[in-house]
């Protein structure tokens, strides 16, 4: 994994420096393989780990999560509404969820329980910071055609606040 760690800043700089030099393109393999050819001297040498044995095991954890990633579960709702029948709603969730807080100790991934609310506030905990990464990325291309975040910034409030509810 990573030996060295860089800020977007750093990362965004050396990303910019190669892409001028490659007629505006960043390539991530002509990248590689300039930080390679180039070793330690390479600003972002530190980023990749050259051990070629924990290099291929990280690679296969990463094939791992790709295995199970877009895997969903379906469950059905009943919506309870006053004066009319019940209407009964299919929804789908990711059959796993990678619950953010254990991330970082490499927990893996919990097979999902819409009846759970731990599970449901995960979800929606996930859900938010999704959407915010969104909008973050995306927001001039909606202001760019005269388009409102306001609907989408309400949203990610809306389940944040969901996600951090107590039992």
């Amino acid at each position: 994994m990573m030996a060295v760690r860089f800020t977007k800043e750093q990362r965004q700089n050396i990303v910019r420096e190669f892409a001028i030099r490659h007629n505006g393109v960043f390539n991530p393999r002509l990248f590689l393989d300039e930080v390679r050819r180039v070793g330690e001297e390479h600003p972002a040498f530190g980023w990749f780990e050259w051990d070629q044995e924990k290099a291929a095991l990280a690679w296969q954890v990463e094939q791992a999560r790709d295995f199970a990633r877009d895997l969903r579960v379906t469950f059905k709702v009943e919506e309870f509404r006053p004066a009319s029948a019940v209407r009964v709603v299919t929804r789908e969730m990711p059959l796993v969820l990678s619950p953010i807080d254990h991330r970082h100790h490499g927990s893996g991934y919990v097979l999902t329980n819409p009846e759970n609310p731990d599970h449901m506030r995960e979800h929606c905990r996930q859900a938010a910071q999704a959407l915010g990464a969104w909008i973050g990325r995306y927001a001039s291309a909606v202001e760019h055609i005269g388009g409102s975040l306001e609907p989408l910034d309400s949203l990610s409030k809306d389940l944040a606040i969901d996600a951090s509810r107590a039992n």
